[in-house]
């Protein structure tokens, strides 16, 4: 080859160089997935927080675990003058300009910010601090000008305390700064206060071709950002989804793309709670192109474990969670009370198609770290674990992969094993006649002596360490926060067979709460409806719909919630209202029962002669609170067909427009 070549050559790469320039869409596709080294070069001093000063190996660590942009939040007034010109410190800069290639020479997407300039952001009318701020920015914009394009300058982090109007004359202003020196280098912008969604929406959009928008959101504040509740519920995803479409909205109405720069939960937040929401701010990046930085400060809202270099299971959720990623995954802890054995099951909704076999891996509190312990179908959505133990925690994750190698990670649950049995919480069974006390629940945990939809006690009162939520009020303790299919069960003593009425005491501020007691040995049940008392804690006696028959002695009574309303209950109160044996009641006035119980799989259901002519539904429902079958009821009498279920305790329920009865059946 000749030298006309090499020179013809050299041509044409510079060209394609100069024409290879990043847009603003293309750096948000390859920007991805990232993280932050947040309280790190922000504090007064570098390290002076709860970090110790940037190392190289961290980046090691971002690249091997798979992320693809690394936002370097920077606090410049420690390290700048005061006065006419505000030098940059060059130590600092120097400093600053090390991290930045520490990301760059690994091929990530930089984030170069100004944070944390309370100085500024405190009193922006101070024409000199203004001064001081435009600066700072040209001195980073000279530094900086002829790095990569991979490196992108974002103007201001948080503006809390400056206007709408202030923070549009500052974007404005920088913006003018920065093309002076870097035409083409792509500007991160955003709105003021805290740089939420909504205050992205109030700013205005310069003119300028090579722009950012960004937001941050560690919505709900109270359980992001304080560790306070639960997350997870429809309503809280469908919030999140709102949101997140709001902003996609925005972006396509004005042609700028959209780098999510922080979200993060606290440690103490809920754990289960904590992984959803983790996994769902991933997935909605994800489907709405954004670009995302999770919050790293190495403390409460910590991801990667700076003392040395190792994550913990979010990593996986950051990196690796996908739209088809399996979701709706909970862990429940199962007693089956016939053969006495407890197990957790977990489950999980399938999303992916053409994938490879579902890997399960456990961790518990003894050996904490991830070991598989099965490989299931591809379509698998449940697993079983027998290998259980009292007083352990246990934590399960799984993951697939498509046709194409990708990994597809869910997000892990975990779940304590409390006992493996049901004990009385006093001792001894509470006393009928009497009151009962809706705290002294029996001992056994979840599962077995009660269910409760969410992990954590929301109220925080009493038993904190259980999930049914009972709240302290200032002459005692209440149920709060009850939801449709939760129960809780109690150890009761009947002291003397009979007839008996039963008064609740309940407060609610909306109207058509319900739930039922219902008695294992003879399946006698009763329902409450509740009322809007006026308040939550406005608490009124309420009788049960009909009185119940009892059979003397100890033995197991169950509160079930049958309505979608909420309410609070204090207490309950039994009184004997007639000594009459059991044995003595008119069949003909039962209003439904079965038989055999227990059953090999067949049940001939009788319902009263009021009930013949009425639409009658009967639901199947394991004792866990899932909804297994339905089945309706068109005559006075039906058989069903029960020989596809495993063994167990389920529940018959027997709905029509007058009654919500519950009766227990075992399958053998």
């Amino acid at each position: 080859m000749n030298k006309s070549f090499y020179t013809l050559l050299l041509f044409f790469l510079s060209a394609y160089s100069l024409s290879a320039q990043l847009t603003p869409e293309q750096a948000v596709a390859e920007m991805g997935r990232g993280i932050n080294l947040g309280n790190t070069l922000e504090p007064p001093t570098e390290g002076g927080w709860n970090n110790g000063p940037a190392e190289e190996e961290y980046f090691d660590a971002y690249l091997e675990a798979g992320f693809t942009n690394i936002r370097i939040p920077v606090r410049w007034d420690q390290h700048t003058a005061n006065a006419a010109p505000f030098a940059v410190n060059e130590t600092w800069m120097n400093r600053v300009e090390e991290v930045v290639d520490w990301g760059l020479s690994r091929g990530f997407i930089i984030t170069l910010n100004g944070h944390h300039e309370d100085w500024l952001k405190n009193d922006y009318g101070n024409a000199t601090l203004r001064a001081r701020y435009d600066a700072i920015w040209e001195q980073i914009a000279e530094r900086f000008q002829d790095k990569t394009d991979r490196l992108l300058f974002e103007i201001i982090n948080e503006p809390f305390g400056m206007t709408v109007e202030e923070v549009d004359d500052l974007n404005e202003r920088i913006l003018g700064i920065i093309r002076e020196t870097n035409p083409t280098r792509i500007v991160i912008f955003g709105g003021n206060m805290y740089a939420n969604a909504e205050q992205l929406f109030d700013a205005a959009i310069p003119e300028d071709d090579y722009l950012i928008g960004y937001y941050h959101s560690y919505d709900p504040w109270q359980f992001s950002g304080q560790g306070i509740g639960t997350w997870g519920t429809a309503s809280n995803y469908q919030q999140m989804n709102n949101k997140y479409q709001a902003v996609k909205d925005w972006s396509v109405a004005n042609g700028i793309p959209i780098h999510h720069s922080e979200f993060g939960a606290v440690h103490s937040c809920d754990y289960n709670s904590r992984m959803r929401i983790y996994a769902h701010n991933v997935e909605q990046c994800i489907v709405n192109g954004f670009a995302f930085s999770v919050w790293d400060d190495g403390g409460d809202f910590g991801i990667l474990r700076r003392n040395n270099n190792t994550w913990p299971e979010v990593k996986d959720i950051l990196v690796h969670y996908h739209e088809d990623s399996p979701n709706q995954i909970f862990s429940n802890f199962v007693f089956d009370q016939i053969d006495d054995t407890a197990s957790i099951v977990v489950d999980w909704n399938n999303r992916a198609t053409d994938n490879g076999s579902i890997i399960i891996e456990r961790a518990t509190s003894i050996a904490n770290n991830f070991v598989q312990i099965a490989e299931l179908p591809a379509d698998a959505t449940t697993y079983t674990d027998l290998d259980i133990a009292a007083g352990i925690t246990y934590t399960y994750r799984m993951y697939t992969t498509r046709a194409d190698g990708t990994l597809l990670h869910g997000y892990p649950t975990r779940i304590r094993v409390t006992a493996t049995e049901q004990n009385p919480f006093n001792g001894g069974g509470i006393e009928i006649p009497g009151e009962l006390e809706i705290e002294l629940y029996d001992l056994g945990g979840e599962g077995i002596a009660y269910h409760d939809n969410e992990p954590a006690n929301l109220s925080n009162g009493f038993r904190v360490n259980e999930g049914v939520d009972i709240g302290s009020i200032p002459f005692g303790h209440v149920l709060e926060y009850v939801e449709l299919g939760e129960w809780i069960e109690f150890t009761v003593n009947v002291t003397q067979t009979g007839t008996y009425s039963v008064l609740a005491e309940v407060a609610s501020n909306v109207s058509n709460g319900a739930f039922n007691i219902q008695f294992f040995d003879n399946n006698a049940t009763t329902n409450f409806g509740i009322p809007n008392t006026g308040g939550w804690y406005d608490f009124e006696e309420r009788a049960a719909n009909n009185t119940i028959q009892l059979e003397e002695g100890v033995q197991q009574m169950r509160l079930n919630i049958t309505g979608g309303n909420s309410f609070n209950l204090d207490k309950l109160i039994f009184t004997l209202e007639s000594s009459t044996a059991l044995e003595d009641v008119d069949n003909s006035k039962i209003l439904f029962n079965f038989s055999p119980n227990p059953t090999d799989g067949l049940v001939d259901v009788n319902l009263s002669s009021d009930l013949k002519n009425g639409e009658n539904r009967l639901d199947l429902w394991t004792i866990a609170g899932e909804k297994l079958d339905t089945f309706i009821l068109d005559e006075s009498f039906s058989t069903l067909d029960l020989t596809n279920y495993k063994s167990g305790v389920y529940l018959l329920r027997l709905v029509n427009n007058d009654i919500n009865l519950v009766r227990r059946l075992v399958v053998y």
